[in-house]
């Protein structure tokens, strides 16, 4: 697990196998295993990632399998996912938009694979060949 405290910012794109947990500002893409966003998270870019539970702020495109918009947070942008779960007082400015596939890039199947191998999916995983996060 990697965890990104709140006296930082980021900018640029980020790819990373397992579990990272953001509470700063990121502008730019994130392409990871699983993404938690702290209440002191916001992200300006767009977030591909199997899990990602949201207590701060997205501004951008969501493409993930399971999504979890908790108390308080607020996103602007379309969310693709598989399963989408919005609690009380979260905000959705945006489309949700259901899949049965969800697309991965081959580069997280890779790093997935070298860390040991890809978590247990909840969903349907299909591979994304012509999608590169650089």
């Amino acid at each position: 697990m990697l965890k990104i405290a709140t006296s930082s910012v980021m900018r640029g794109n980020f790819v990373a196998a397992g579990r990272v947990e953001l509470d700063t500002w990121f502008e730019g893409d994130i392409l990871c295993s699983r993404l938690d966003i702290g209440r002191d998270g916001y992200v300006l870019g767009n977030i591909t990632t199997r899990e990602l539970y949201v207590q701060g702020q997205i501004v951008g495109t969501v493409h993930a399998g399971v999504v979890h918009l908790m108390d308080g947070s607020f996103v602007e942008g379309d969310v693709h996912h598989h399963v989408l779960s919005l609690h009380s007082n979260a905000s959705l400015m945006g489309n949700a938009l259901r899949t049965t596939k969800m697309p991965f890039p081959q580069e997280l199947l890779a790093l997935e694979a070298r860390a040991g191998g890809a978590p247990v999916s909840r969903f349907p995983v299909s591979v994304a060949r012509d999608l590169r996060v650089v």
